[in-house]
């Protein structure tokens, strides 16, 4: 763990802190604004990756509280700010889930020698989201990756966007990481909360996403709708007025739906609120349970309301048992990035 104490201010009870330091103030119940509502199930653990200070922080779930692992160097991309185009070389800002892991034979099987510079392995963030779609960012290929020159991670500001970690790193790092599951959120600085604000936030997300599951399953339309934000957009139905119109018909039809939600996970970027969990539903016509997200941002009178959605299978058990989450490796099969490397060279020779 790296060793710093950041510059830090009180400002309408909003703390710019280090976690080592937040640790140390414990007794003053500091919570990360990042990490609102955690569950066993989306967000065991969630990575935080700040810009500011080039470190990308492991916290865990501890009954829905965000504890603080373990944090690492990172570098970012050669251009400070938040990614909004293709090549602009800077690293998006918001909250990402990892998808897929792509090693580092796969790496050299894909690109040649010129995969190398991936290190060991690369994990790949969801970029561009919904939010940024909707703001209109272009690009791809943002990965957490680690490299074959370490010397770079020294200079913070080194990637074409990427996060780029020690190849010893990205290994610890990985324990901790389910594909379709594992966020990471990606902030410009880590900002800390008193206990009563963090939790008037997280009350103010529950509420809201309490007032529209209980408007939709009694069919009220109205209060239905209003948890949608003006600026909502529907993926196959376009505007919040064409949604508000499928739903009307929908809501007409006989026989009020089932709906039941689990495993609720909360994550704040600075700009808005992701809330995942996994949703039941049962109709006259109808039965099916998958992952929704909800993305939730404030309204001119700082009320969360739904800026989108969308819902998926991925992510979500197979069965209704679920294993508890348990560190471990499950994507190199070394701690020694020597032994990957040497490993991937006789499967070439």
């Amino acid at each position: 763990m790296m060793s710093r104490i950041t510059k830090h201010f009180l400002f309408i009870s909003l703390f710019l802190i280090s976690p080592l330091f937040a640790e140390e103030v414990k007794s003053d119940q500091l919570y990360p604004s990042a990490l609102v509502h955690l569950d066993p199930l989306f967000s065991h653990h969630v990575l935080v990756a700040e810009k500011s200070t080039h470190t990308i922080h492991v916290f865990r779930n501890d009954s829905s509280y965000p504890k603080h692992i373990i944090s690492f160097q990172m570098a970012t991309g050669k251009k400070a700010g938040d990614k909004i185009f293709q090549g602009d070389y800077r690293t998006p800002e918001g909250v990402y889930f990892l998808t897929d892991f792509i090693s580092h034979e796969e790496l050299l099987k894909r690109q040649g020698q010129q995969g190398e510079i991936y290190g060991v392995g690369a994990f790949v963030l969801d970029y561009p989201n919904a939010m940024d779609q909707s703001s209109g960012k272009t690009g791809g290929g943002i990965w957490i990756h680690s490299t074959n020159d370490e010397t770079r991670i020294e200079k913070g500001l080194d990637s074409r966007g990427c996060i780029v970690t020690a190849n010893s790193d990205l290994i610890e790092i990985s324990k901790f990481i389910e594909l379709n599951r594992t966020a990471v959120v990606v902030v410009q600085e880590l900002t800390y909360l008193k206990k009563d604000a963090w939790e008037q936030m997280r009350s103010g997300l529950t509420d809201s996403l309490k007032l529209w599951l209980e408007a939709w399953q009694q069919e009220d339309f109205e209060k239905y709708i209003s948890s949608y934000h003006k600026d909502f957009k529907d993926p196959i139905r376009g505007s919040l007025n064409s949604f508000g119109q499928y739903k009307r018909a929908v809501f007409a039809a006989p026989g009020a739906p089932q709906v039941g939600i689990d495993n609720i996970s909360i994550l704040y970027s600075g700009r808005y609120a992701v809330v995942t969990f996994v949703q039941d539903y049962v109709s006259n016509t109808i039965k099916d349970k998958g992952r929704k997200t909800l993305y939730f941002k404030r309204d001119e009178f700082y009320n969360w309301r739904i800026v989108s959605e969308q819902w998926t299978k991925t992510g979500i058990p197979e069965t209704d048992e679920q294993v508890a989450f348990q560190p471990s490796m499950r994507f190199f099969k070394s701690n020694d990035p020597v032994q990957i490397f040497n490993e991937a060279k006789k499967l070439r020779n």
